[in-house]
């Protein structure tokens, strides 16, 4: 984020406090959304000189509209207050995610409630996940294990210092593998202008793509760092199956997993918190409504 809002000289505890404060939060998060002044949803009119409040009229179209409108909270009764604790929670967890650790944070009496908060959650963690891998990237395929058993599990990570550290991690279940698939996963999660590495089996050879160069190495070693993720992925898997893991896809416990790792990148938690109010603030889904009406169940997908 350029120019960050929040003042950096304040401690983690400070920031935590300040979130109790709802006009605080309504200031942020309006400057979060328009930076440069109220720009309404429904017209696309500026208004660079209004102040920063939850609702304001578009002196062009008539219509008051509030922050969260048209974005991923849209439609939520709880207050700015509430869902920037949320996020903050969510920048702090270094593990898992469950519901019963959200209710506890936030105070809600209702599972419904809890489900459909970490619904919404996942979604703004999936949106932050998809920043692409950038300069040498390996990309390699692993057989999924657990709910997802014979599904393939495609990896990209940025390869920093091979066999000592990786970078930034994309990772996705698909039921079978083939070019196409490979080649859009590449394109949805590498910068151009990166090198993708993949290994010399089928359906990896003879792939181009546009402005990434592809190579294939012959040496096993090149995708030991792919190897160590894997089998990290499946020991979190298998200490995170005795939770609400039930209430997950298999694709939601891939992205928390992607979460961790790339969070763990970042030593500010203020970092990743702000990247998940940008995120949540402006992308448009549908209102965290629909996400309460929906019952939820085994397998249910996202």
């Amino acid at each position: 984020m350029t120019g960050s809002i929040i003042d950096r000289k304040k401690t983690a505890a400070e920031l935590a406090i300040r979130l109790e404060d709802e006009s605080w939060c309504t200031s942020y998060a309006f400057r979060t959304r328009w930076p440069q002044g109220f720009v309404c949803p429904a017209c696309g009119a500026c208004h660079p000189e209004s102040g920063f409040q939850n609702k304001t009229l578009c002196r062009a179209c008539g219509r008051c509209s509030s922050i969260t409108a048209g974005t991923l909270l849209h439609g939520s009764k709880k207050s700015l207050s509430i869902w920037l604790r949320a996020l903050w929670w969510v920048s702090g967890e270094c593990s898992s995610f469950s519901i019963m650790k959200l209710r506890n944070y936030l105070g809600f009496s209702s599972c419904q409630t809890g489900w459909a908060w970490m619904k919404k959650l996942r979604q703004i963690i999936e949106l932050v996940n998809r920043k692409k891998c950038r300069g040498i990237t390996l990309v390699d395929a692993a057989p999924a294990r657990g709910p997802a058993q014979g599904n393939q599990l495609l990896v990209a990570v940025e390869s920093i210092a091979r066999g000592r550290t990786t970078g930034r991690l994309r990772m996705k279940l698909y039921q079978s593998l083939n070019q196409k698939i490979i080649s859009q996963f590449c394109t949805d999660g590498v910068a151009g202008g990166s090198i993708v590495i993949f290994p010399r089996r089928k359906p990896f050879t003879s792939i181009h793509l546009q402005e990434i160069l592809c190579t294939v190495d012959e040496s096993s070693s090149s995708h030991e760092d792919i190897e160590k993720i894997c089998a990290s992925y499946r020991r979190w898997r298998r200490q995170e199956k005795s939770r609400w893991s039930h209430l997950c896809c298999s694709q939601d416990l891939v992205e928390e997993f992607c979460f961790f790792h790339n969070g763990a990148l970042t030593a500010d938690r203020v970092d990743i918190f702000e990247t998940l109010v940008i995120a949540a603030l402006t992308s448009q889904s549908a209102g965290l409504g629909d996400l309460t009406e929906m019952q939820a169940h085994p397998g249910a997908a996202p």
